[in-house]
């Protein structure tokens, strides 16, 4: 079995806005890709801010070293945009060590990508039975669930996510945008804030705290109402691309 490395998720979750409520986005703006190109930008292609460098572990040798290797490889695919081949990959990757977690969320994404969303729940659902308190899998499990628009199950998972690592910042910011999507703004800023604790400077968890302030506030205005309400206004919230999972890098 592969031993765990320490990697750091990543998710960039652009949302549709409605401008009748001024919501604005959800994620800092990405002024090179337009609505279209967010949506179909998978998270690989990001750019090399997204390609997380760890260790390999000492002593490994022979198929794990393979294993790594195929992974290692179809990260440099997706980077690049070879998508099926990053595919491939990941699938040679995971002939050799098919416990291989990283592999399997980042097999899951790609399905993902492809809006294969029941074979890439499969998928996590085997990272799941493999690695059952694995903070990075539960996390991976609620940013699909976000995705498909299933929040409580979204917050549940990132909430699983917490008990087994408080410190992990994305599943704080995934916590506050399952409860954005619920319409629960005050619950969305105390999530927002606890990953600000640990990451001052996240790019998600600061648009995250602004969207909600600013939804709180005009939730606020047209009930009159202290609280937020627990439903949208008029239109659902949606994720316009939210690129799940994680790129996770090892350097052999």
């Amino acid at each position: 079995m592969v031993s765990d490395p320490i990697p750091r998720l990543i998710w960039i979750r652009p949302r549709k806005s409605d401008n009748s409520l001024n919501y604005g986005s959800r994620v800092h703006r990405m002024s090179l890709f337009d609505q279209k190109a967010q949506t179909k930008f998978f998270l690989f292609c990001i750019g090399m801010v997204l390609l997380c460098i760890v260790p390999a572990s000492a002593g490994l040798e022979g198929p794990v070293v393979d294993a790594l290797s195929y992974y290692n490889q179809a990260v440099d695919a997706a980077g690049q945009g070879s998508y099926e081949e990053a595919m491939n990959l990941i699938d040679k990757s995971l002939q050799i060590q098919p416990d291989f977690y990283l592999a399997q969320i980042t097999k899951a994404s790609l399905l993902s990508q492809k809006s294969e969303y029941s074979e890439a729940e499969d998928l996590l659902k085997q990272a799941e039975q493999s690695h059952p308190n694995n903070a990075f899998v539960l996390a991976a499990h609620a940013s699909l669930y976000i995705e498909t628009g299933r929040y409580k199950e979204a917050l549940t998972a990132a909430e699983a996510a917490l008990e087994k690592d408080p410190t992990l910042v994305e599943a704080w910011v995934l916590k506050g945008t399952a409860h954005g999507g619920l319409a629960q703004y005050e619950e969305e800023i105390n999530a927002s804030e606890r990953a600000l604790q640990i990451e001052p400077a996240h790019p998600q968890a600061l648009s995250n705290l602004k969207f909600a302030t600013e939804s709180l506030t005009i939730h606020q205005n047209k009930t009159g109402q202290d609280g937020a309400e627990k439903t949208p206004l008029s239109i659902p919230v949606v994720l316009a691309g939210v690129l799940f999972a994680s790129v996770f890098r090892k350097k052999m």
